[in-house]
């Protein structure tokens, strides 16, 4: 897992380099099938659909779910020591089924107290609007991950609901 958590990471930050340095669109990049296995077992094949935006597909061809990626969408909004970059995967119904911490710059040891505070499970179920709407407390003792976290994820689900009314 920390391994899916670093190459995705290393992806985002390459893809948010070349994405700030020019004025120009750029193709966000393809999302290798073997890092959403984890959240997908059923995965065959990625489609990238926009900016950090990828439908998931099964072999058949049937989309199974969403992945969405905060960068660059959140990538203004610091944590206690930085962005707090997040994976957010959505089922094929569309809600969501997981949120993921990627790659960060935070006191391990703070960023661990929001795992254990369950606010990654707080949206599960949830779809991208209600989840922008739901109110979540702060993990105690790690409440500038927590706000970094949920301001993420707020700004990434209103990127996604601009994205698909393109």
């Amino acid at each position: 897992m920390n391994a899916i958590k670093k190459t995705l990471g290393g992806l985002m930050l390459a893809t948010v380099l070349s994405f700030s340095a020019c004025q120009q669109e750029v193709k966000w990049p393809a999302l290798p099938v073997e890092e959403v296995k984890d959240y997908f077992a059923d995965a065959a094949k990625t489609k990238t659909i926009d900016t950090a935006f990828y439908e998931i597909k099964d072999a058949k061809g049937d989309k199974i779910g969403t992945v969405l990626y905060s960068s660059p969408y959140s990538d203004d909004i610091k944590g206690f020591n930085g962005p707090t970059p997040l994976m957010i995967a959505l089922d094929a119904e569309g809600r969501i089924q997981q949120v993921v911490l990627l790659e960060n710059e935070e006191t391990p040891r703070f960023a661990q107290r929001v795992v254990d505070g369950g606010l990654y499970e707080a949206w599960n179920g949830l779809t991208p609007s209600e989840a922008i709407g739901k109110e979540v407390d702060a993990v105690s003792g790690a409440t500038y991950t927590s706000t970094g976290v949920k301001q993420s994820l707020v700004a990434r689900l209103k990127a996604y609901e601009r994205q698909l009314k393109k």
